[in-house]
């Protein structure tokens, strides 16, 4: 049963104690806004994110509200000329979109294969234009081109990669001041998205080339680090300037999926302790967002200070639960426990409550844990079924 004795506790400091490892009156449960992820149908049915805390809320959730990464978008400023086209050339089984971005030093272009399944992707929702950051660019087989591949790129990307301008930054603080001031009367946490910098590089660059680069070209890869860790950090700046208390930063193509210990504490390691350390200064804690592949790095992840280690799936390869709480717990809280795909979008009723069952086991005592999905909850294939589960999830949590 629940810990009844601190009842009193508001969602904020709720949150706040977990991260901090501190004694809670019950665990808590958030789907949004404190890791990466979110419940696509909620989130279709309430797009405010406001009005999506208070549904959260009104079912006994932890909510929180997160604002959006502080970035420059490269079609709104004038030193950057955006062309987008769609071409098909002969032997080509797929039709190409093409993007690219002409700045003061030189181009750069996205080349990316618009294949079957591209009209089922979620985040471009089978756009004509191409996104400057996207999964679906990642795979070899569907980017022709990736925007950044050689030495010569870095003097056109640091040109492209550019802090809000004046009026987006004006807007931004506004957005800002009403999320926070939101949350100040609901005592829910204000929280910022960063995207971190392999994540970004491994949209811009492809898994191969990356790693090509960090293990051929280190020099060269150690100033593509440079670039994407200043311009995220500015960005992280900004919004803890504005009041964001809470920053989810993304680590989902940093784990060993990808990188190996080695190169992680070699190029990875000291833009996310430099992050976490300019988050601590202003009073905000930290979440690192990582699907899989994180058991290797747990030496690491405590030594860069984080707060919590978000998005843990207890059916990812090599993830074990209970030695990620017995190795860092002490030290870091942990967020996740559900499996997204197989149980909650695809799963019975009875696979959800075992597997909440099972989350909860690991997690007891609650405190320094938080349950959650762990990755987006997208029901692609039945979204009645997915609805269902999620209610059966909440139940679950709930009676136990």
């Amino acid at each position: 049963m629940r810990q009844r004795s601190m009842s009193a506790m508001t969602s904020r400091d709720r949150v706040r104690a977990a991260m901090r490892r501190q004694p809670v009156d019950h665990l808590p449960l958030c789907v949004e806004a404190l890791g990466h992820g979110f419940v696509r149908f909620v989130t279709e049915h309430i797009p405010s994110p406001l009005e999506r805390a208070d549904y959260y809320a009104g079912l006994g959730l932890d909510a929180a509200v997160c604002l959006e990464e502080a970035i420059g978008q490269p079609e709104t400023s004038p030193d950057v000329q955006v062309r987008a086209w769609r071409e098909q050339p002969a032997g080509e089984p797929y039709p190409l979109l093409c993007k690219e971005y002409r700045t003061a030093k030189g181009s750069l272009r996205q080349v990316v294969a618009r294949t079957e399944d591209y009209e089922h992707d979620y985040f471009s929702r089978g756009r004509e234009s191409l996104d400057l950051f996207s999964d679906y660019h990642v795979p070899a087989h569907r980017s022709r081109q990736y925007l950044v591949g050689k030495e010569s790129d870095l003097d056109v990307l640091a040109s492209l990669l550019r802090p809000l301008n004046s009026a987006a930054l004006a807007a931004y603080r506004e957005k800002a001041r009403q999320a926070g001031e939101f949350c100040d009367r609901r005592q829910l946490t204000l929280s910022v998205y960063q995207l971190g910098v392999g994540d970004p590089i491994i949209w811009m660059s492809g898994v191969e080339r990356t790693l090509a680069m960090a293990l051929e070209e280190k020099d060269v890869f150690r100033r593509y680090v440079g670039i994407v860790a200043a311009w995220q950090r500015q960005a992280l700046e900004i919004a803890l300037d504005a009041g964001a208390r809470h920053v989810v930063r993304r680590g989902i193509y940093e784990s060993t999926d990808f990188w190996s210990p080695g190169l992680f504490e070699e190029f990875l390691f000291d833009p996310l302790r430099e992050e976490t350390a300019l988050a601590h200064q202003a009073g905000a804690t930290v979440d690192y967002a990582m699907l899989s592949g994180h058991m290797p790095l747990l030496d690491l992840i405590r030594g860069a200070g984080i707060d919590m280690l978000s998005n843990l799936d207890p059916e990812a390869h090599g993830t074990d639960l209970r030695a990620t709480r017995a190795a860092i717990g002490d030290a870091v809280a942990l967020c996740g426990g559900v499996n997204n795909y197989h149980v909650l979008e695809r799963g019975s009723e009875e696979d959800v409550r075992s597997a909440v069952r099972q989350a909860i086991e690991v997690f007891t005592p609650p405190t320094g844990c938080i349950l959650a999905p762990s990755d987006c909850v997208l029901s692609y294939d039945d979204a009645a079924l997915a609805e269902r589960n999620f209610q059966v999830m909440i139940e679950a949590w709930r009676g136990h």
